[in-house]
Order: structure tokens, then C-alpha cells, then sequence
């Protein structure tokens, strides 16, 4: 699911000359282009289905999950309170009740095991593709009369195994493809349904600027398509179907691990996660930063562009407090496989030269 914040407002780039970008849009992934697996290797969709019985194929994750919670007859469903809006939006009209998350984005596993009822949908999220930890998981496995949810919308690998009933998971935030929501479980799911996918029309514009020094040719397409997914957008497009399907799975993870390692390595001051050694592959590196927005900006100038996961968030402020707080400190640092030990070596370099300063 997208930022919630606009990276113009925190001062994407100008356009002209100096090295190629770092971040935002990828390029389109066409379908004759996607890379060619060798032989036995395993592609993108047929490693996030493993051995489960059903996939369904959506054109956003949130009306994925939106045709599921009906399909279930789902009444009440509990979110993280650290999430982007497009949850929320996809359980529209249900009972929603929100569970707090402590400043290493763990759920709290006591109030949710108190208040759970028989029946209930619980969405848990692989923050930047990292499983849960150990509590929240014998919690899983103790209620199995309760819908378990694994959003993977920002893991393209959690190198652990499946925790929910069903996985949904986000291919546009991972690879070059313009759209899609998967579901991926065990029992049987929702046809496809509603309006078709916005074409991917920033994809195409930032796969004609091979440098990505020009984000006012591709940056406002990307914020209007973004714009145009609701829960009503059904129906997968056949292009991205496809690059899920060509798309060699081990070389993408390997290199998004390797990425972080080198980040963690050289910024434990500003990791979210110190002592994580990265045995998934992550979305994007997060860290917690004073003046985030202004450190955001400042690298931005550098052609450096790291969204946030999320400014905004649907929960009350009140009584979540620790995500709120975390809304306006974090910043996701890119380590796609776009990048290799250079870019990395970059990103941490702009960041000792802007001063950007940890808050543990």
C-alpha cells in the first residue's frame, strides 16, 4: 500500500545531471522482459504460493482483502494501529478495533489475546517484510477459531514460514508492475470482481528516464494512478500476472538481504531494528530519525528518494501513542534489488552528511 506522504512535498528531486536516482517508482517490468529464470529456479508467484491450495489475483491488495472479509461474513476485525489507510479502507462498514504496537513495531499480544472473540478477523503485518515474533505467533496458533490474516504486502520474503490462514501480499510495491493484490491460502477465495487496474502509465514514464533524474515526468502520473485504487478494484491485469509468473524469485531476495545487511551494518544508530541480521527480504530499510522530513528532504536533493510507511495513520492518536510517534520519526530507506554495495555506501553517506540523528 502506498506512503501516505507526498514526496514533493518533501523535496523530490530536480531534475539535471549527477548520479542516477535511488528510490521511488520502478520502472515498468514488461512481460517479454521480465528476467529469464534458469532452469529449476522458482518464480516470484510460484515461491509466495508455495504449497498452499488457492491463489486469487486482485487488482490491489485492499480489495483483496476486502472481497475476503465479505466472502467470510467477517463482523469484527482487529488492525494493527501502526498501518496505512488502505486497511482500514478495505474493512469499511465491519467493526474495527485497533491493537497498540511498542516502538519495535511488535503488536500487544496481551490485549489482543484478552479482548479476541470466536469468529473475529485479525490482520497482522510483516512490517518491512520481518515475521512477528514468538508471542504473537503461539497467540496464532492457540485461536484457531479466529481468521489470521498475514498481510505480506511489504515482503517479498519473511524467511520464516506462513503464520496466517491466508497471505495477501502487494506485487507493486516489491517489482515493476503497475498493479495487484494476492491472496494466497488454503481455502477457497473470492473471484476477481469490480473495475480494472489503473494503467501503469508511471511505470511506462519512469522505464523512458533509465536515470530517474526527472521525477516531474513520472512522480505526478505515479500520485494520480495511486489515487485511482479503492476496494473496488478487482480485477489483476494480465501484464502483471505474467511478470509474477516469469520473474526469477531467488536473485531479488538475495539481493534486498544483502542490502540491508550492509545498512544495518553501517547504521545501527538509526536502525529501527539494531540487532536485526536481515534473514528476510525487505521491502525497504526502516530507521527512526529526528526532523525526519527534513532529513527525507535532504536527501531527496541528492536523488535520493525514501518514502514513508506511514505519516497517516488510521487509528486514534490517543490511545496509541508509540505508533503515532512513530508516524512522524520513521523513513524508509531503499535496498531493492535495483542497488547494489555502492548505492548503499551512498545512502549511508548522505545521511552523516545531512546529520540525520537516531531517537533511542
Amino acid at each position: 500500500m502506498p506512503p501516505s506522504s507526498s514526496r514533493r512535498s518533501r523535496g523530490e528531486g530536480r531534475p539535471g545531471g549527477g548520479p542516477a536516482a535511488i528510490g521511488s517508482v520502478m520502472p515498468l517490468l514488461e512481460p517479454a522482459g521480465a528476467t529469464e529464470r534458469p532452469a529449476g529456479s522458482t518464480s516470484l508467484l510460484s515461491f509466495w504460493r508455495g504449497e498452499r491450495k488457492h491463489v486469487g489475483a486482485y487488482g490491489c491488495a485492499r480489495a483483496a482483502l476486502s472481497a475476503l472479509l465479505a466472502l467470510r461474513g467477517a463482523a469484527r476485525v482487529w488492525l494493527p494501529a501502526y498501518a496505512c489507510t488502505a486497511l482500514a479502507e478495505a474493512a469499511a462498514g465491519l467493526e474495527l478495533c485497533w491493537v497498540g504496537v511498542d516502538a519495535g513495531l511488535d503488536m500487544d499480544v496481551r490485549r489482543l489475546d484478552r479482548d479476541l472473540a470466536s469468529g473475529d478477523v485479525v490482520v497482522g503485518i510483516d512490517y518491512f517484510g520481518r515475521p512477528p515474533r514468538a508471542g504473537f505467533l503461539e497467540l496464532v496458533a492457540s485461536r484457531p477459531d479466529v481468521l489470521w490474516i498475514e498481510d505480506r504486502a511489504q515482503a517479498m520474503d519473511t524467511g520464516a514460514s506462513d503464520w496466517g490462514d491466508v497471505a495477501l501480499y502487494s506485487p507493486r510495491k516489491l517489482v515493476g508492475v503497475g498493479d495487484g493484490g494476492l491472496l494466497i491460502g488454503d481455502e477457497p477465495l473470492p473471484p476477481p470482481f469490480g473495475r480494472a487496474s489503473p494503467s501503469p502509465v508511471a511505470q511506462m514514464r519512469r522505464a523512458l528516464d533509465p536515470r530517474g533524474r526527472r521525477p516531474d515526468r513520472w512522480f505526478p502520473a505515479f500520485q494520480e494512478q495511486e489515487g485511482r485504487f479503492g476496494a473496488d478494484c478487482g480485477v489483476m491485469s494480465p501484464a502483471t500476472r505474467r511478470v509474477l509468473g516469469e520473474v526469477a524469485a531467488s536473485p531479488l531476495i538475495a539481493a534486498r538481504r544483502a542490502n540491508a545487511r550492509a545498512l544495518a551494518a553501517a547504521l545501527p544508530d538509526l536502525a529501527l531494528w539494531p540487532a536485526e541480521t536481515f534473514d528476510f527480504a525487505p521491502m525497504a530499510f526502516p530507521i527512526r530519525v529526528a526532523d525526519r522530513d527534513a532529513v527525507a528532504a535532504a536527501l531527496a536533493q541528492e536523488a535520493i528518494y525514501c518514502p514513508v510507511h506511514w505519516s497517516t495513520l488510521p487509528s486514534d492518536p490517543d490511545p496509541f501513542l508509540t505508533a503515532h510517534q512513530l508516524a512522524g520519526e520513521m523513513l524508509s530507506l531503499p535496498c531493492d534489488h535495483r542497488y547494489g554495495e555502492a548505492d548503499m555506501a551512498r545512502i549511508v553517506e548522505a545521511l552523516r552528511r545531512c546529520g540525520a540523528r537516531g531517537l533511542r
